[in-house]
């Protein structure tokens, strides 16, 4: 019982400090979104949080321009249906639409992602 205890503590209080984070980048982000049509997915890394690492896509656009776009727990994931998904659910080679803000550090934070058909 004290071990689910600490899980439950430890897992929450690694939430709430991402949150407090994504927050904090949020005040330094550009003005204006860039958009990124017909993406394709080159890579997905998921968040683990043992080894500090944080989610992210690599996607390639049509100029073959390669974009790294961190995802948090702000960013809007969709399906082709408009249907919210988790970001487990994007698979190398799918073709996307990108919207993403860009932080004075050059960080590419993601708001919304949409997969397509």
């Amino acid at each position: 019982m004290i071990k689910v205890i600490l899980a439950l503590f430890f897992l929450i209080g690694n939430a709430s400090w991402a949150l407090a984070e994504d927050l904090a980048m949020a005040a330094t982000l550009s003005d204006s979104p860039h958009t990124i049509l017909g993406a394709v997915v080159k890579s997905i890394s998921l968040a683990d949080p043992v080894k500090g690492t944080k989610s992210e896509i690599v996607v390639i656009d049509a100029a073959k321009k390669t974009t790294h776009i961190l995802v948090t727990s702000t960013t809007t994931l969709w399906d082709a249906d408009a249907k919210a998904i988790m970001s487990d659910k994007i698979l190398p080679k799918d073709r996307v639409n990108v919207v993403y803000l860009t932080t004075e550090e050059g960080i590419n934070l993601g708001e919304s992602i949409k997969v397509l058909k």
